[in-house]
């Protein structure tokens, strides 16, 4: 599978694993990185540092590229992605991570918009009323998601500067859970059977509110995830790639 993928890495520490695990992933091409949202030029660093091989761009990718991966994978604001379908260039599988169907708890608060969604409802809203098939992966499916500390101690120790960014991370958010929401993401764009999905039409209201709604393209929508098998094809990943 070639895979591109589009990230705001650099904040939360999931975006580095999701990215290291798609690196190592033996039956994946890494076609590409783009960086999105605030200072895309700082995050595109973050990844050249992390990824030295990998092919970064720093913000929008250019359409000819993605155009031809086979899987499209954002786990940043959904930006780029509504910009590209307006042009016709995204592939046919494409996996989002953002959004949630309703109030969830999520690092000690009830929350009912999800960050990705809310940093660009516009571009979210424009994506979901023109586009469908795509596969959405909302906060109510991932925030129990939380990497155990075995989890912590197998990624800390394989991929480079992640035990630094998680003690920044936690000075500035206290001592929250690593969740694994663009773990879970990748692989379902990898087609790993760690989710069952429901057909959905969806909906962003301006403020980044997702709803169900009867109008509108045909989404799937990821409503679980294997816990367990997630965080094992992880570390296998973290590990030793396969």
């Amino acid at each position: 599978m070639r895979l591109w993928v589009d990230t705001d890495a650099g904040d939360n520490p999931d975006d580095t694993i999701a990215l290291w695990c798609a690196a190592r992933a033996a039956d994946v091409d890494l076609a590409g990185v783009s960086t999105v949202d605030g200072d895309v030029e700082l995050r595109a660093a973050f990844v050249r540092r992390l990824l030295p091989d990998a092919e970064v761009t720093a913000g929008p990718p250019s359409a000819d590229r993605v155009a031809n991966v086979d899987a499209l994978l954002g786990i940043g604001p959904w930006t780029h992605l509504a910009d590209l379908a307006d042009e016709g260039a995204l592939p046919r599988r494409v996996v989002l991570m953002g959004g949630a169907l309703a109030s969830i708890k999520h690092r000690g608060e009830l929350r009912r918009i999800e960050h990705n969604v809310g940093a660009d409802p516009e571009a979210a809203a424009r994506l979901l009323r023109t586009t469908g098939n795509l596969i959405v992966v909302p906060l109510d499916a991932t925030a129990r998601l939380h990497a155990h500390a075995r989890d912590e101690t197998v990624l800390t120790g394989s991929i480079p500067g992640l035990r630094e960014q998680l003690d920044v991370w936690r000075q500035e958010n206290g001592d929250v859970p690593l969740v694994l929401h663009d773990v879970a993401a990748l692989l379902v764009a990898l087609g790993d059977r760690v989710a069952r999905m429901e057909s959905r039409r969806l909906q962003i209201e301006p403020d980044g509110t997702m709803w169900a709604s009867v109008d509108g393209p045909l989404q799937h929508v990821v409503a679980h995830v294997d816990s367990d098998e997630t965080r094992a094809r992880m570390r296998a990943l973290a590990l030793e790639g396969g």
